[in-house]
């Protein structure tokens, strides 16, 4: 995590943003630290009504919009999907 001098806020990198949104400190239920790229969702607390939050507030700290293919949450999506959709999103951004 970085530091921005100027403003007194906290920048972190993209993974360490989506794991904080997934954890209790955002829309999930379990601590950072219970949370690993392989995590598949619905083991850590996302379900369907949080998942629609977590894109919500995924396009909302990113500014962008994310593709209908990320709503396709099943049982076996894995952390490291999300962190791979908003990298290419991102590259598609610039």
């Amino acid at each position: 995590m970085q530091i921005d001098d100027e403003k007194g806020t906290c920048n972190m990198s993209p993974k360490e943003k989506v794991f904080e949104l997934l954890s209790n400190e955002g829309c999930g239920v379990l601590p950072k630290d219970e949370i690993s790229d392989n995590s598949f969702l619905f083991d850590i607390g996302i379900d369907s009504i949080r998942f629609m939050e977590l894109v919500v507030l995924l396009e909302e700290y990113f500014e962008t919009s994310l593709p209908d293919s990320l709503l396709e949450v099943t049982s076996k999506t894995k952390v490291i999907e999300i962190l791979t959709i908003l990298e290419s999103v991102n590259e598609r951004n610039l």
